[in-house]
């Protein structure tokens, strides 16, 4: 009996596409940290964000050293926090004069505040179980439709503020997400994202900041 080739290639193509997107609690948990960086950054940073499309590797490893850090970063003491208060867009203030803009007043930011320690160490052993179970299948590239905007997919050669994110490392109804931020050759920032699903919904719940340079 003859078989056409035809939808045998067919089924291996669709199978090869679906191979490229994250599952669908992986696509929920990168869009939930996409979300967070999207009202940290506000409209205006946001849209001077891109995200590479492809992902990095696991998160960073309890006691490991982060495969998205630039070189001579420095490394932070590994602390869960809370997370930071969506940017607020403030109007440009009146001109003081013909032609004088007045200054903005920049107001110093509070630092974060560290999560409950019950909570903390829930998230720490949770994390060690989530370093030791295998990445979601075909979790390799970033769902266009898990980027909220202004934050956008980055273009061949678009010259952006980028951000990279790990595969998430996902442990039963917990998950850990790495992002590092490159601004700049000697510029940028890593953090670690815990995010719970909780009543059907993914949500971050915790950050730890990992690096700066």
């Amino acid at each position: 009996m003859k078989i056409s080739a035809a939808p045998m290639l067919a089924v291996l193509i669709a199978a090869s596409l679906q191979a490229q997107e994250p599952p669908a609690d992986a696509q929920a948990v990168l869009a939930a940290v996409l979300a967070q960086e999207a009202a940290v950054r506000g409209p205006e940073g946001g849209a001077q964000t891109c995200v590479a499309a492809a992902l990095a590797g696991p998160p960073v490893a309890p006691g490991g050293e982060s495969g998205l850090a630039l070189d001579r970063a420095v490394r932070i003491f590994f602390q869960w926090h809370a997370l930071p208060p969506p940017a607020v867009v403030r109007p440009p203030p009146p001109p003081d004069g013909p032609g004088r803009p007045r200054r903005r007043r920049i107001e110093p930011i509070p630092p974060p505040l560290p999560l409950a320690p019950a909570l903390a160490e829930r998230l720490n052993g949770l994390r060690e179980q989530a370093a030791g179970a295998p990445l979601p299948a075909g979790t390799v590239r970033v769902d266009a439709a898990a980027v909220p905007a202004p934050l956008h997919l980055q273009r061949p050669d678009e010259d952006c503020a980028l951000l990279t994110l790990s595969a998430p490392a996902i442990a039963g109804d917990s998950a850990f997400v790495e992002v590092g931020f490159v601004c700049g050759t000697v510029c940028g920032n890593g953090s670690l994202y815990a995010v719970e699903r909780r009543e059907g919904r993914w949500q971050v719940v915790g950050i730890a900041d990992l690096w700066i340079r």
